[in-house]
């Protein structure tokens, strides 16, 4: 009986988990290049014990969150219009560098221009390479593989060119917040780029990558979790009730 209430607890726990996953999933359905949570169930250590025959058997000890991963499969492309906005078609993210000065990556195309005529994120990170937009300069176009260009004093300039970096493993990424990525040793290194070129995607310019998260997906997981926690608090009172019979014996 107390195997029984730890393995339901551990599993109330492990739904608490997988719900608080859901509900940021469902928060950034709408988040310009978000990317789901993933998370996946392991099951906890094994009891042996003797059955009557003779015979081992196990009992287990319930479930705990084996993992929680971002699904990189690529979200629904949204046309906005805007020059500075950019959707990676294919693999690759985009480099921006952290007030720290450290590179992150990122999914998220809905740049700017900043004070100092700089293409950069809305939370301040500044695109890599630079990309320097000079004042009065109009028609600024970005190509598919990356090339910046813009009309300054009647003549069209090549601003810089955009690169793209991939990874080995995508999911070993460890997000940051802001719609950021950085690397790790799952992960691998960055392996930088024009965009097109290897296994790298193209860019597109006036249209943003929206969030991979299906709502309807994301409810039916909801409804599942909310279920099983249901069933597996019901498991701890029906636990903790035979265990006071079992006391009542005694009187």
């Amino acid at each position: 009986m107390m195997d029984a209430l730890y393995s339901a607890a551990s599993g109330m726990n492990a739904q608490q988990t997988g719900m608080d996953v859901i509900a940021n999933n469902l928060a950034n359905a709408t988040t310009v290049g978000y990317k789901r949570d993933r998370m996946d169930l392991v099951d906890l250590g094994y009891v042996p014990f003797r059955l009557p025959g003779g015979r081992e058997g196990q009992v287990g000890l319930g479930a705990m969150p084996g993992q929680v991963a971002k699904e990189h499969a690529q979200g629904l492309a949204q046309s906005t219009g805007r020059d500075t906005d950019l959707a990676i078609q294919g693999d690759g993210f985009l480099q921006v560098t952290r007030s720290d000065g450290s590179l992150a990556y990122t999914r998220a195309g809905n740049l700017q221009i900043d004070a100092q005529g700089r293409l950069a994120m809305p939370s301040g990170e500044l695109l890599q390479p630079r990309i320097q937009v000079p004042a009065g300069a109009s028609g600024l176009s970005v190509s598919a593989d990356g090339r910046v260009t813009a009309t300054v004093n009647g003549q069209v300039r090549q601003l810089g060119a955009i690169s793209l970096a991939t990874f080995a493993n995508p999911g070993g990424l460890r997000a940051a917040g802001d719609n950021l990525f950085t690397p790790t040793v799952s992960s691998g290194g960055p392996r930088v780029g024009a965009p097109g070129s290897a296994d790298r995607g193209t860019l597109a310019q006036g249209v943003l990558e929206g969030s991979n998260v299906n709502v309807g997906t994301e409810m039916i997981s909801l409804i599942t979790t909310q279920r099983a926690f249901e069933a597996a608090s019901k498991v701890v009172i029906a636990s903790d009730e035979m265990m006071g019979m079992a006391n009542g014996l005694r009187r």
